[in-house]
């Protein structure tokens, strides 16, 4: 299974991969172009040397490097390093200034590698530096590049690990960041997805969750439903924008004649469901809705129906019954108030 940055960085567009890689490049093309200046070229070692730069850079952005698993990493890394080999010994040996372009493969796995990976490409470095004056010598390797060498590894190396403790650093930093706000947004639509746009109450979504969630937990409460009368007169008399209006500014003066613990919903137009959780007194169930219906501002009416839940009634027939009992004040004349026990 791939971890996350292989996920991150090998399933990435060429593009991209072409944009990282460009620096890297640049850097070593100036190497190849530096490597024959003031020198006694060996042009067959120089060739060689170019075709394995080019070669580890075509690996790096051909998608078909999949096929290499995890090697994929630190393949290209290890034919650089072969490239540049070929391309200091052209060049005359440890003499040939070139030497410093075998730390970009350092730098690379750490910014995009893992610490295995960068662990054994800071290995092929290590290679790269002490096995010439080991198995070669001579004046191109002379043994007093072994202090030269082992500084490189040891500066490449603490700047490598230090790299990517600090890319992972940033990676998580940015990963949180964007974990926090996914978890504002998915709390932002949530919100949005129960929340009625014009009043701001609870739409019908949320209600049947509020409804829901008292049958569970309370034997006995109220439900009420209210409807404004003759609301389509009102809107046609006055328009649309003062019809939403006196929708948003009752919708404002109800909740503040509401308890904490009180449900009020817009469930319809002009429709809106009361749920008073733990109210077992009718009179005081029929005082509430009263004092919401002397709080609809421009002389506007409603009618209301009540209904007491019983133990073991389901949503549905709640709703049914205050829908009744609504449509009961309504056919008495409206600006009423029906209660069923």
């Amino acid at each position: 299974m791939r971890d996350e940055r292989d996920v991150r960085e090998f399933d990435a567009p060429t593009e991209r991969v072409a944009q990282n890689l460009a620096p890297f490049a640049a850097a070593a093309a100036l190497a190849a172009v530096l490597a024959p200046v003031g020198a006694t070229v060996d042009w067959g070692q120089y060739l060689v040397a170019l075709g394995l730069g080019v070669l580890a850079g075509l690996i790096r952005l051909t998608p078909w490097q999949g096929a290499l698993g995890r090697a994929r990493e630190v393949f290209p890394s290890l034919v650089f390093l072969i490239g540049v080999a070929f391309l200091r010994s052209s060049a005359g040996g440890a003499n040939a200034g070139v030497a410093v372009v075998a730390l970009l493969p350092v730098f690379w796995t750490a910014l995009h590698g893992n610490r295995r990976e960068l662990c054994v490409v800071s290995a092929g470095v290590a290679v790269f530096f002490l096995a010439p004056p080991l198995l070669i010598g001579g004046a191109a390797y002379p043994s007093n590049q072994y202090r030269a060498s082992v500084l490189f590894l040891a500066v490449s190396s603490i700047i490598g690990f230090t790299t990517q403790w600090l890319v992972a650093e940033v990676r998580s930093e940015a990963s949180e960041e964007a974990h926090r706000e996914n978890a504002d947004l998915l709390l932002e639509l949530t919100d949005m997805a129960s929340t009625d746009a014009l009043t701001g109450l609870p739409n019908r979504r949320a209600w049947e969750t509020s409804l829901g969630q008292a049958l569970l937990t309370d034997d006995r409460f109220v439900l009420a439903m209210l409807d404004f009368d003759n609301f389509k007169d009102f809107n046609d008399t006055h328009g649309h924008p003062a019809g939403d209006r006196l929708l948003k500014e009752t919708a404002a003066a109800w909740r503040e004649e509401l308890r904490a613990g009180d449900s009020l919903a817009r469930i319809g137009g002009e429709e809106f469901a009361l749920l008073l959780p733990s109210c077992t007194a009718t009179e005081d169930a029929v005082a509430v809705v009263e004092r919401l219906r002397r709080r609809v501002p421009y002389a506007q009416t409603c009618s209301a129906g009540i209904v007491v839940r019983k133990a073991g009634e389901s949503a549905e027939g709640l709703m049914i019954k205050v829908d009744a009992a609504l449509y009961t004040a309504k056919d008495a004349g409206r600006d009423h108030v029906s209660l069923v026990g």
